[in-house]
């Protein structure tokens, strides 16, 4: 269990405006600090006139071990995206370990301390996947795996998830159900299957490409059982989809709380009734989904949990009987017909269709049986049955990253499959090619100068899991190796995607939150989030620091309060600020904090997902 570690600025010392990855690089991958003089945004009364030469010195006795030349960015360009004029400063070279800072000759400038190790982010993947241990629902969570984050049980007291009632209309309809367990969607305490589309998929990926990143020593309650710890939180989600389900095959939609008004503090505090909503084909191609792809993923693991395989497949292939009896989304309004507090988790008829064409990608994989294949074949391209906001990766040539996810994810299992279509592959392939070179050559484009790539009106809500959702096109494409020589490449490329979550930034934030412990030396310390906001103090008065390893959702250019600047009004890559405020009294208004800096599980397993890819593989990638 990592403990709590607050790294405080002396008032008025600004961040240094040399940026690095606060946890490290391993020895043999590409190192480069970004210099960052910032023009514009909330930074740039600090600005900052770099020489010509860098240096990188070990912390213990400031000796140099590595001189350099920066690298000026597009001729000393300023960014738009991040306000910034830029240089670079590459030490690739550099394969000693130990513990070093980046130093600029000319100013004495130096940047936060990092290491160079073999492995620098053993406490850091620790944290992010513990991330969903507190997130777990319906359970205590005991000081002796949650340490000073522990709460007697969330939701299962009277009325609560244990016997939960139906609510159709904003209507109590009564049918007690249990549906206790799985995990908090983010911040509050709201739980959906069509949310689990890229969370679960995003996990099972990683578990199945890179196992040897995942330990079975994190300290829940499941460590030491010979399964990765991830794969059994993963279970504890799953366990929950499958109380989600009818006898009929259906799966329901939702389960949470009718009022916002849940008090802050530890999940067991809040007793109001709980609730579950009306069944709907989009959650339920998404539960089989997610079901066929367990299957594979706990497959060498299936002495450890007697009997689960089969339950999941008898869940999943019950699914599937039930989307074949019901052709057509349903409720055919796109929502579960209810008024909880809580994001309505609806779709429409495009959005339903590629749900199912991900549950039949999955249950092809899984089982073989070719009507699946079949499905797959005829609806993947369908360019209008299965397109989102008019663009389809057949249509466009390329893959949209936030676009058509459940397609996406579709297609890439579909492309791994024994059997599958050779024509249709090729064209999947083709797309994933066109894809990671577009990434790949606008790594150093006309305006990315922090080594990330995405779009620039890709920094909204969220935007944290959007440079996932980017990173996890080059994996796809690399894992289908639809350009050979350029494999090694895309792998290499997804690191700078975690480099900029761990500080590589125009602000110089990790933002995962409370990381000091893992060495990071300025993390986010005020997600927005009801268990340890601002507005629950503990005994003492003090607000409790939040647990370590969350990550927040990042900058947004988009931010919708116009009173609260920064974030509002900030280049893209600098709209963001570390606070948690939900109601201010003095205005009247909420300041939306949760737009910035709430976590959730999906952001999570974005990250989670390119982090692994630092752990070599024990194993091919056989699921």
């Amino acid at each position: 269990m990592i403990p709590f570690f607050v790294v405080a600025l002396a008032p008025g010392v600004p961040v240094p405006p040399i940026y690095v990855d606060q946890f490290g690089w391993r020895p043999d991958e590409k190192k480069i600090a970004v210099f960052g003089d910032p023009i514009k945004g909330q930074n740039s009364a600090n600005r900052f006139s770099p020489g010509t030469k860098f240096q990188v010195c070990r912390v213990s006795d400031d000796t140099v071990v590595f001189n350099g030349d920066l690298a000026v960015w597009q001729a000393g360009a300023t960014s738009n995206l991040a306000g910034d004029r830029v240089w670079h400063a590459d030490f690739s070279s550099l394969k000693t370990p130990g513990r070093f800072y980046v130093q600029d000759v000319t100013t004495g400038t130096r940047s936060y301390p990092f290491s160079i190790l073999a492995q620098p982010y053993s406490a850091v993947m620790t944290a992010a996947t513990r991330m969903f241990y507190y997130q777990r629902s319906g359970t205590p969570i005991p000081a002796a795996y949650g340490g000073d984050w522990n709460h007697t049980g969330g939701h299962v007291g009277p009325g609560q998830d244990l016997e939960a009632h139906y609510s159709q209309g904003g209507v109590d309809q009564g049918l007690p159900r249990n549906v206790a367990g799985g995990w908090y969607d983010a911040g509050d305490p709201n739980k959906y299957v069509p949310f689990l589309e890229l969370t679960l998929f995003n996990l099972l990926v990683a578990l199945d490409m890179n196992p040897s990143a995942f330990s079975d020593a994190t300290n829940i309650p499941e460590s030491g059982n010979g399964v990765p710890d991830l794969l059994d939180e993963v279970k504890w989600e799953l366990d929950w989809t499958l109380k989600m389900q009818d006898a009929d095959g259906s799966v329901r939609n939702r389960n949470g709380n009718r009022s916002y008004s849940s008090p802050d503090g530890p999940w067991s505090v809040d007793t109001q009734a709980r609730f579950y909503t009306g069944k709907t084909t989009w959650a339920t191609a998404v539960a089989a989904a997610s079901w066929a792809h367990a299957m594979r993923t706990m497959a060498p693991y299936g002495e450890k949990y007697p009997g689960y395989i089969k339950k999941l497949r008898t869940a999943a292939l019950t699914a599937w009987s039930y989307l074949e009896a019901n052709p057509l989304m349903k409720p055919t309004e796109g929502t579960d017909g209810d008024q909880l507090a809580a994001a309505p988790a609806g779709t429409d008829q495009r959005g339903d269709r590629r749900e199912r064409v991900y549950a039949a990608a999955e249950l092809f994989r899984t089982t073989g049986d070719t009507k699946y294949s079949d499905y797959v074949k005829k609806w993947a391209q369908d360019t209008d049955a299965t397109s989102e906001n008019g663009i389809h990766p057949f249509g466009q040539g390329y893959f949209d990253p936030v676009n058509y996810n459940a397609l996406t994810q579709a297609l890439y299992i579909y492309a791994k499959t024994p059997k599958a279509d050779a024509a249709l592959v090729t064209k999947i392939k083709d797309c994933f090619k066109a894809t990671a070179e577009m990434i790949r050559t606008n790594q150093a484009g006309p305006d990315d100068p922090y080594l990330a790539f995405m779009w620039g009106g890709h920094y909204y809500w969220g935007s944290n899991q959007v440079k996932g959702q980017w990173a996890r096109m080059l994996l796809m494409a690399a894992d289908l190796n639809v350009n050979p020589s350029q494999t090694a490449a895309y792998r290499a490329q997804i690191a700078d995607y975690y480099h900029f979550i761990h500080g590589r930034n125009p602000l110089g934030w990790c933002y995962l939150s409370n990381m000091g412990a893992a060495g990071a030396s300025r993390s986010v310390m005020f997600p927005y989030h009801k268990w340890f906001g601002s507005s629950h103090p503990d005994g003492n008065g003090i607000r409790p620091p939040p647990t370590p390893g969350f990550v927040v959702g990042g900058p947004n250019q988009y931010f919708s309060v116009s009173w609260i600047a920064p974030p509002f009004g900030e280049p893209p890559m600098k709209a963001f600020k570390d606070w948690d405020t939900g109601w201010n009294a003095t205005r009247g208004a909420n300041e939306n904090s949760w737009e910035i800096t709430e976590p959730a599980i999906y952001y999570q397993s974005a990250y989670v997902l390119i982090l692994s890819t630092a752990w070599p593989a024990v194993r091919p990638p056989l699921r």
